[in-house]
């Protein structure tokens, strides 16, 4: 299918048409990483949204050279966003969440004490835009359901509680090695 629509619709912020071929394409991408490589549905979506967020960054900075291989290019940047996230599974060991556990809600800023929290600044700066703005919305609504941060980033409930792990995980290692 030819997704070049996608590459106008984006540039002209017709976030309709955007929204719309996007959801035309995730399927197909979706079902591509689950037969071809063997992907849970939960890893497939991270896959995809990981490459909707670039791709539209590099539309956006007119970085795409063939609008009409659009669906190709997605094809590979998922390709290479899953594989690149089960490498990392296999090289760290993660506990899966199967429920919201019982937690203080500033459980985040127990992570580093007053001294640290300097460091945090530092290490939330480099962070890639889109953790950023995940954690920044966990640190200005500590009380926030996962369901709540689920539908704010439409992303599934699993999906959120993964990315915050994640996000977390960078922090403390960022936060440790500045100590």
């Amino acid at each position: 299918m030819d997704y070049s629509g996608l590459v106008t619709s984006i540039k002209e912020g017709d976030n309709l048409a955007t929204a719309k071929l996007c959801t035309e394409a995730t399927p197909i991408i979706k079902k591509y990483l689950i037969r071809k490589f063997g992907a849970s549905p939960d890893d497939a979506d991270d896959a995809i949204q990981k490459m909707y967020e670039y791709i539209i960054l590099k539309i956006r900075g007119n970085e795409i050279e063939n609008p009409k291989g659009l669906l190709a290019y997605m094809l590979k940047t998922c390709k290479h966003n899953y594989l690149k996230m089960k490498q990392e599974k296999s090289t760290e060991q993660h506990d899966i969440i199967t429920c919201e556990p019982v937690s203080d809600a500033n459980q985040l800023w127990a992570l580093v004490n007053e001294e640290e929290q300097e460091i945090l600044k530092i290490c939330l700066q480099e962070l890639r835009e889109g953790y950023r703005e995940f954690i920044s919305y966990w640190f200005s609504f500590p009380n926030a359901s996962t369901e709540d941060v689920a539908e704010y980033f439409e992303i599934s409930v699993n999906n959120a509680w993964i990315r915050k792990h994640r996000v977390i995980n960078k922090l403390k290692k960022c936060v440790e090695s500045k100590i």
